[in-house]
């Protein structure tokens, strides 16, 4: 089992200081992140007041000067909002300086709002996806001047500098969540898979991973070798009550800001309805509770998260947990001795 960390964080200006404070902030915990033995630290992509990073390469590279083993990837990076090409150049370039620590997610953006504010037709969504993930990849591994012709992306005798170090390129690890096509497109190219755990349609995501995994058999391509991760809010606390007090508040109000955003701009497609409406009757902690009992969140004492750990193993067939962390305006000197409680004491069941 791998465990991650993802930095999908909401700004609070009274919280978390002025952006530079901020940002000092999050990397000094990557640092910790590091000596505690996480695997990997991967960084989300918004493009809305605050949320996220609207640029991971940049806080990614800014992690690697600082580190020198911990995995840099992304969660997710928005392919159909941007250029593929300059993409692949940024990607490239952050695995070249940081040693081949690259692992690149990728997904097609699930906010409206974000479609208009980079000028791009929700519609086209799909394809340009789909088209990208296909130029990045051909970017990467191709020997000499190449061509592209799509719909969207044309390139005549083209030479990709730099090449990245990881080959035959750096892991993809391509997001299905409540699709069926993507998770299936996902197991026809042979990446990796990133999907959420945090859904309250488990069986519809585990369902998918299934599809991903006979879709790779289909494919010509080793289950056992690729990664299925999926992603929970992790908290770990003293005991299960110290961690309902000290992060079911936060997740709640990361919740209400996510809620907020779709109110501003519709959800796009279907993926997250059943996040939207898992919890329509149930409000406050009750909404909280309801979270846990149906394992929703990694939230609790270290015996509980053990637990949780092994069922996720059981139930989705993940190797690879990915945590949100920091979210909802928890304080930053809160997300410290959590992280090092779980180092301390659930890390070591895992380590085989």
């Amino acid at each position: 089992m791998k465990f991650g960390i993802l930095y999908n964080v909401d700004y609070h200006r009274e919280v978390h200081g002025t952006p530079s404070k901020y940002y000092e902030t999050l990397l000094n915990q990557i640092e910790l992140e590091e000596q505690l033995g996480f695997d990997a630290v991967w960084f989300g992509e918004h493009h809305y007041s605050g949320y996220s990073f609207a640029s991971p390469p940049v806080i990614a590279m800014a992690a690697a000067a600082r580190t020198s083993r911990i995995r840099l990837g992304t969660g997710v990076s928005l392919l159909a909002l941007g250029q593929p090409i300059r993409m692949a150049e940024e990607y490239a370039m952050l695995d070249v300086l940081s040693g081949g620590r690259l692992e690149y997610g990728i997904g097609r953006g699930f906010l409206k709002y974000a479609h208009e504010v980079m000028g791009v037709d929700e519609a086209e969504n799909r394809e340009r996806y789909i088209e990208g993930a296909e130029l990045i990849q051909k970017a990467w591994t191709a020997d000499g001047p190449f061509t592209f012709e799509g719909k969207y992306s044309t390139l005549l005798d083209y030479e990709f500098f730099p090449k990245p170090i990881q080959s035959p390129h750096p892991p993809i690890y391509a997001s299905g969540v409540l699709t069926p096509e993507s998770f299936a497109w996902a197991g026809a190219q042979g990446y990796n898979l990133s999907t959420a755990f945090f859904l309250p349609a488990q069986e519809l995501v585990r369902d998918g991973i299934t599809m991903y995994r006979q879709k790779l058999v289909e494919h010509g391509h080793d289950p056992a070798t690729r990664d299925v991760a999926g992603v929970f809010q992790m908290y770990c606390g003293e005991s299960n009550q110290e961690a309902r007090d000290s992060a079911g508040q936060y997740v709640l109000n990361y919740l209400e800001y996510f809620g907020r955003l779709a109110s501003r701009s519709q959800f796009t497609a279907q993926d997250f309805s059943a996040y939207r409406e898992g919890f329509a009757e149930v409000q406050g902690m009750d909404a909280y509770d309801e979270m846990d009992r149906q394992k929703l969140v990694m939230i609790g004492d270290p015996d509980t998260l053990i637990e949780r750990i092994k069922w996720a193993q059981e139930y989705y067939g993940t190797n690879y947990l990915v945590f949100e962390i920091a979210q909802g305006g928890q304080p930053p000197e809160t997300v410290i001795p959590s992280l090092e409680r779980f180092a301390k004491y659930v890390m070591p069941e895992f380590q085989d």
